[in-house]
């Protein structure tokens, strides 16, 4: 697709009617054109520019600037980097975290207090895109909907963290509540009070026992990880207890037509589902998955259900997906492809039985019992379609999407149950619905090549004034309606070979206004001129409940009263946050060797004048020494507890923001896990202990924080990650070598653990216990067969399966993080001679020769094992000796027992000798393909490219 601007003359679109006449001569305005646009706007003014800056068009990145307009209107994405900038500004300058600090840049540009710009420069976005996929290179035009994933993507891949799927079991295994109960149950019990949730967050009380309720905190995190929760207009959340049915729809007196969100009942796994991410539990270990706000917004779940016509077993596949594809309905297709009647016929065949179904496809064209009258109207229907079609809505592409297809002849399914191909039927459904639903119609097709592609200008009617309900198109509708509104589209105006992009976004701050984006002009449009848009992509917000924004207004107004109470307290008491500032000062800082560590402690313990209203105006803005200071010792007359900005911007802009998530911003000790009180004291907002119990009470999670206390056994863990990772870096790039060095033989590493290696060795400076990311012992046991451990798997490739280093890095990678077994070769082939370990190889750094400790302080005992806990290293692993020869294996000055006519293996700690005599490599001579790590293909002559981490 070209990017070009439609002139005024030029010709509307194919089957566009006036619609593609009107969308298409706008296009001749430009990026700097007039104010002649087809239909009468008004301009923005300087005054009142918030959310209303322009993009300029970098060449041909109209289809960028458009992408980027409606995730800027996307509430939810442009708050959390607006305001969790802790959650990405520590970490390395990667392509990906370029990317997320040139969004935070054009958001905080767009949203700022004061825009005088009349227009931003994308530049630094285009490229973190462009090196992150090259397809973006160029100035050619590219999809805009394939964008929006790259970004998505990656912004993802960033932020993702670790989240526990069970809660309860995650609270009570490190956080010490009580298996088995809720977090709002312990922290309630612990106050000694009962819980007033309901009647501080304006929730009704409804009939049955609390636990009907109120579900347990495993539920809750599932219902806003991977489930929408339903809500009711009398503000209560209601979550089934599991293996309850659906509540009926007047158990809460709401009525289908209520303009609360209800979320629907999580959909009950069937015994024939195959199980998605996160979605098993493990009897092994606490089963995690990962999470980031760009999952929490866009991401849902379809579920792909396969019939067997045979035997009648349905096979169930869900599959995790930000965006919809749709294709836009054929004119003589049948289930409401032409309104009116159509619509509602084809919303009820939905939930007919698939016979009924089947035969409405087959021609009845509605449920009447002539068939002459069916076929009469389809003919009608057909014959309409050749003069005049007013176009499909998009919830009809969304039951066409929904509908069955037959599996028959070449694409026919196996089923497990007949042990064979049968003939199935195959539909699609929503398993679980995102907060911002993005719904791609599918106009392009390149059926006969990409040059030859054709675009579907069919008109797509969508609502903009009222909501889209999603409820009919659950994979198990339970009744109640699932509304979403529009909030932004995306529009191409063109044909196959070039055309141009402009968004239409709805204002946060005035949602009765819509602007048209395009590129540097922003105007203001009726709704009628965006309901006449040609949709590429929509975005759908999910309706929040009466009593989630009853919830957002009850936060806000305690978060400002307990600022309000904080200020005033700074005024009052300034002897006292003295006071506070240089005790805490050297009790909460026992490692004042950290990076900032002296400076820090410093600046709390410094004298500040009388607090006027300026200085503390100023100490609230920018977190001083005496806020912070006030943060980790609260002082009883506050009465105030923590709760994490992340769920302050969830709470405000979805809605359900799920349950509280402050067991994330602790370490294991339930204190900070961070090295700086700065740190400490970014991530949170102060509320009072009351409003945190009915948040508790309403939506799980916890626990409470009720002061910002850094834990000083992990600063001491955090020190020495750092100092060993840094020692690490410099003593690879001095040994690493292209050959085997000083040695004989080659040492093969499992490849995947060099990549993880090269992760954790480039990283930034670790600044929270969360950030810790060793890459473990070395895993070349991948490289044996699993049946026949003795054995090395058949086909490893050079570059792709493992890599060769010489004896010094193998000593290295031995000692720092252990591992093995070793495979010693002459050759960079697996399959050639096995050598003896070359003992006299052992770095210098590693040999015992001085009183120094660093022999102790880079070992993984120490580090990994200890958490850089110096007495507990003594006491279970002893001196410098036992951590060398743990860590070699072998006796530096003893090896009579080696044998001459045998090959000898390098031993690992005692604990892991035996695993070693397991893996004896075979006598198989094939050979490999040489390929390589990092550099271009080596010749005949066995060399490997060098680990140096800079490169």
């Amino acid at each position: 697709m070209g990017s070009y601007r439609q002139d005024s003359s030029a010709p509307a679109s194919a089957n566009g009617g006036d619609r593609r006449g009107s969308s298409g001569s706008h296009g001749s305005s430009g990026s700097h054109g007039s104010d002649n646009s087809r239909f009468p706007v008004a301009r923005t003014t300087a005054r009142n520019k918030k959310g209303l800056l322009g993009l300029s068009n970098l060449g041909n990145t109209c289809f960028m600037n458009a992408a980027l307009q409606c995730l800027t209107h996307t509430h939810g994405m442009q708050k959390y980097f607006r305001i969790c900038a802790h959650d990405y500004t520590s970490r390395g300058q990667s392509h990906r975290q370029r990317l997320l600090m040139a969004f935070a840049h054009w958001f905080e540009r767009d949203w700022s207090t004061n825009v005088s710009a009349h227009y931003h420069s994308p530049e630094d976005i285009l490229r973190s895109v462009q090196q992150l996929n090259p397809i973006f290179q160029g100035y050619a035009q590219q999809d805009s909907q394939e964008f929006l994933r790259c970004v998505l993507d990656n912004i993802h891949e960033e932020l993702r963290r670790e989240v526990p799927v069970d809660l309860d079991n995650h609270l009570g295994r490190c956080l010490s509540i009580e298996d088995g109960a809720s977090p709002a149950e312990a922290a309630s019990h612990s106050q000694g009070t009962p819980s007033s949730g309901a009647d501080l967050l304006g929730e009704q009380p409804s009939g049955g026992s609390q636990g009907t309720r109120r579900a347990s905190a495993t539920q809750q995190l599932m219902q806003f990880c991977q489930s929408p929760a339903g809500g009711t207009d009398a503000g209560e959340i209601r979550l089934p207890r599991p293996g309850s049915a659906p509540r009926p729809t007047s158990d809460s007196g709401a009525t289908p037509s209520s303009s609360s969100s209800c979320r629907p009942t999580p959909c009950s796994t069937e015994p024939s589902e195959v199980s998605g991410e996160g979605s098993s539990s493990s009897s092994t270990g606490p089963k995690m998955q990962f999470a980031s706000i760009i999952s929490e917004l866009f991401q849902g779940r379809v579920v792909s259900c396969v019939r067997c016509l045979e035997c009648q077993k349905i096979s169930r596949t869900p599959e995790v997906t930000y965006d919809v594809s749709v294709p836009v309905p054929n004119p003589n297709e049948h289930g409401g492809a032409l309104g009116g009647e159509g619509s509602s016929l084809a919303s009820l065949s939905s939930a007919l039985s698939p016979s009924v179904a089947g035969l409405q496809r087959q021609g009845s064209g509605s449920l009447r019992g002539s068939s002459w009258s069916g076929v009469l109207g389809g003919l009608g229907g057909k014959v309409k379609s050749w003069f005049y079609d007013k176009g499909v809505d998009v919830s009809d592409c969304l039951r066409r999407y929904c509908a069955p297809e037959y599996l028959t002849g070449k694409d026919q399914y196996y089923c497990e149950r007949c042990k064979r191909k049968n003939d199935c039927e195959k539909k699609m459904a929503f398993k679980e619905l995102p907060e911002v639903l993005c719904i791609h119609i599918k106009r392009f097709r390149y059926d006969s090549g990409w040059f030859n592609g054709t675009k579907n200008s069919r008109v797509v009617t969508f609502p903009v004034t009222s909501t889209l309900d999603m409820g009919p198109f659950l994979d198990e509708p339970n009744g109640l309606p699932v509304e979403y509104r529009l909030i932004g589209l995306i529009q191409h105006i063109g044909s196959m070979g070039g055309g141009h992009y402009i968004a239409y976004c709805q204002h946060k701050r005035k949602p009765q206004e819509w602007y048209e984006f395009d590129d540097t002009q922003v105007s203001l449009v009726s709704t009628e001129q965006v309901e006449r848009a040609e949709p590429y992509v929509l975005f759908y917000q999910r309706v929040p409940s009466k009593a989630s924004r009853l919830d957002r207004q009850t936060f806000k107004s305690d978060m400002r009263r307990m600022q309000g109470q904080i200020r005033n307290y700074l005024q009052t008491h300034p002897a006292a946050a003295l006071a506070s500032s240089s005790s805490s000062s050297s009790t909460s800082r026992p490692n004042s060797d950290l990076t900032e560590g002296g400076e820090e402690a410093s600046k709390d313990s410094a004298p500040l004048p009388n607090l006027t209203v300026q200085a503390v105006a100023e100490e609230m803005r920018h977190h001083g020494p005496a806020l912070r200071s006030l943060y980790r010792q609260p002082p009883c007359d506050l009465d105030m507890v923590f709760v994490s900005k992340h769920w302050y911007v969830r709470l405000t802009s979805m809605s359900s923001p799920g349950p509280v998530d402050n067991y994330e911003y602790l370490c294991p000790h339930g204190l900070l896990g961070c090295n700086s009180v700065e740190m400490a004291a970014e991530p949170f907002i102060p509320i009072s202990r009351s409003l945190f119990q009915s948040l508790i009470g309403k939506y799980g999670g916890g626990p409470e924080i009720a002061a910002l206390e850094i834990c000083p056994r992990c600063q001491a863990y955090l020190r020495a990650y750092n100092d060993r990772k840094q020692a690490e870096f410099e003593l690879v790039s001095k040994y690493d070598t292209k050959d085997t060095g000083d040695g004989e033989a080659w040492y093969l590493v499992d490849a995947l653990w060099v990549n993880n290696w090269k992760r954790y060795v480039k990283g930034e400076v670790a600044c929270d216990v969360r950030d810790i990311c060793s890459p473990g012992p070395i895993t070349n046991d991948r490289l044996f067969e699993k049946d026949t451990p003795s054995k090395i798997r058949s086909r490893l490739r050079l570059r792709l399966d493992y890599i060769g280093v010489n004896a010094r890095v193998w000593w290295l990678f031995m000692h720092l993080h252990g591992g093995g077994p070793a495979i010693i070769r002459d050759d960079l082939e697996i399959y050639a001679e096995e050598l003896r370990p070359e003992t006299q190889l052992i770095p210098e750094e590693l040999r015992i020769s001085d009183g120094s400790d660093f022999i102790v302080r880079m070992s993984r005992q120490y580090v990994d094992e200890c958490q850089g806990d110096l007495q507990l290293y003594q006491s279970v692993f002893g001196g410098r000796e036992a951590a060398v020869a743990a860590d070699t294996g072998l006796a530096l000055e003893d090896k009579s027992q080696e044998v001459a006519d045998e090959p000898v293996r390098p031993s690992l700690p005692s604990s892991e000798t035996s695993a070693v005599a397991k893996h004896l490599p075979p006598e198989s001579k094939t050979k490999a393909p040489k390929l390589g790590l990092d550099a271009e293909e080596e010749s005949s002559s066995a060399s490997a490219e060098p680990l140096q981490p800079g490169i």
